[in-house]
């Protein structure tokens, strides 16, 4: 399971390498990888819980796609994987339920496409957004004025 998890996560060519000579984006992809062996099915079938906070601190996009691919793994397992991110568009598209909050307090919780609504994420960040559909995906962008 340690192969399939360093494979997946970019991680092979790094095994050889001093801990002191990884990157911030490699060590994230390391902490990872230990969090996951704690939870995978397969090595834990008593797991049903896996709490991330911004879990995608320092990846590239390619890495967060294989990020991606591994939690829809456990969530397809049974699983229920709890992220916070502050990323808006990265939620929008890769989450099922959101739950909004600001300053402690939740604001909305409910499906991704209805909680992530212009008007609702206005009051909360203090600026405009405009919501564009692009191909299959909805998009938020700030409005600068």
């Amino acid at each position: 399971m340690v192969a399939q998890l360093a494979t997946r996560l970019m991680l092979t060519d790094k095994l050889t390498r001093p801990l002191t000579e990884l990157s911030g984006g490699e060590w994230q992809r390391v902490h990872l990888a230990a969090v996951f062996l704690q939870v995978w099915p397969s090595l834990n079938p008593y797991a049903r819980l896996l709490v991330l906070d911004e879990h995608a601190t320092g990846l590239d996009v390619a890495q967060r796609v294989a990020l991606d691919a591994m939690l829809k793994v456990l969530c397809q397992a049974g699983l229920i994987v709890l992220a916070s991110a502050h990323d808006l568009n990265h939620s929008l598209q890769q989450a099922d339920d959101i739950w909004l909050i600001s300053k402690c307090k939740l604001i909305d919780a409910g499906d991704a496409a209805g909680v992530m609504q212009p008007e609702r994420l206005a009051p909360v960040f203090c600026i405009d957004f405009q919501r564009h559909r692009v191909g299959e995906s909805d998009w938020l962008v700030p409005v600068s004025e």
